[in-house]
């Protein structure tokens, strides 16, 4: 949600940037409108580009004994929980945690029916549970993990992550606090329109 504040999204493309993991398929362009597609296509952009990041393979390969094939997964929610707890110093544009998330889950929240199922599901999971506020307790951060150990699309030692956390914290919060970093940057720089694809292409 940060990486689109800082690229400037608009709100339906905020939308898009949400529900971008509930979405299939290479032709987004045909079953959404342009600036809901365009936001698909920026949270595909921040994973690729984040996944990239050397800071991440790094992170991963830390995490690995713990959470063997699933450390990729870990390391997004630990990269949440170090934006969480340092807010202020790595999102400084975006005001108060709690604001920007009040913000964030209002627009959002107004637009809960054009989500999919799955995302109006996370939608309400995560303004009931407090999650955005809360990533900054690790004691929130077990439980979510917990419980995403327990899905079956990312059943495995999920559960273990704060535990290779704890482990690494200080070397894991540098490599977030690299990551986020560039990111913003990246965020900052992003050309919206070569995200489109173009006729042809």
């Amino acid at each position: 949600m940060v990486a689109g504040e800082w690229a400037g999204l608009s709100e339906k493309a905020r939308l898009g940037n949400f529900i971008g993991d509930a979405v299939k398929g290479r032709s987004v362009e045909d079953h959404w409108e342009r600036d809901v597609a365009l936001g698909i296509r920026f949270h595909r952009a921040i994973d690729d580009t984040s996944d990239r990041h050397p800071a991440s393979k790094e992170a991963r390969a830390l995490i690995r004994p713990w959470c063997g094939k699933w450390s990729g997964v870990v390391w997004d929610v630990l990269t949440d929980h170090v934006l969480a707890r340092q807010f202020p110093k790595l999102a400084s544009d975006c005001g108060p945690l709690e604001s920007f998330v009040q913000g964030q889950e209002s627009a959002l929240g107004l637009r809960v029916e054009a989500m999919p199922v799955r995302s109006q599901h996370f939608f309400e999971a995560m303004v009931h549970h407090g999650w955005l506020v809360g990533y900054r307790d690790p004691v929130v951060v077990a439980d979510v993990l917990q419980a995403m150990s327990q899905r079956r699309e990312t059943a495995g030692p999920v559960a273990r992550g704060l535990e290779a956390f704890q482990a690494h914290e200080g070397q894991l919060t540098s490599l977030g606090e690299a990551l986020l970093h560039d990111m913003e940057l990246w965020g900052k720089a992003m050309n919206l329109v070569s995200l489109v694809p173009q006729p042809g292409g």
